[in-house]
């Protein structure tokens, strides 16, 4: 049922409780033919960004302060998963390395593959030898060859 209608039964039976249901229901005059709709465009929502010195600052403050984190979470608009996440994120960054095992490791991975591929260059080396040669004694071959052939003719 449209506004008008209801207008038309609200006089009819001189209910005023529906004309005036009625008048709320009406629509608007900028959906009117012609009209646009609101032009205001919705936000999209801005991923947030923290700074490594704003994270550590933050952590460092719930450490300081234990019994407080809600209070500092509520005051910096923060979740605490954040505060796992960026505990994780600072212990793999200021983990100590073993400098013992760590490049020891890297120069045996670099010196087997060395090994590798000079193994694979010796094999390479050897069948170019070998045609080198073999092409040598062709041609001596093929020069004798020649040389009876001129001595017989």
């Amino acid at each position: 049922m449209t506004a008008e209608t209801l207008e038309r039964t609200a006089e009819v039976d001189g209910d005023r409780s529906v004309s005036a249901v009625a008048e709320t229901q009406r629509e608007p005059a900028s959906a009117a033919v012609g009209h646009a709709e609101d032009p205001e465009v919705a936000q999209v929502a801005k991923r947030r960004k923290h700074s490594a010195e704003y994270k550590l600052r933050i952590l460092q403050e719930i450490e300081n302060s234990p019994g407080k984190i809600g209070i500092i979470l509520r005051r910096e608009g923060l979740y605490s998963s954040y505060l796992r996440k960026w505990k994780d994120w600072r212990d793999k960054v200021n983990k100590p390395k073993n400098p013992k095992s760590s490049p020891n490791k890297q120069l045996h991975n670099e010196l087997v593959k060395k090994d590798r591929e000079i193994k694979r260059l010796e094999l390479k080396l050897q069948k170019a030898e070998g045609l080198i040669e073999l092409q040598k004694k062709t041609s001596e071959m093929l020069n004798l060859m020649s040389k009876q052939a001129d001595e017989e003719s």
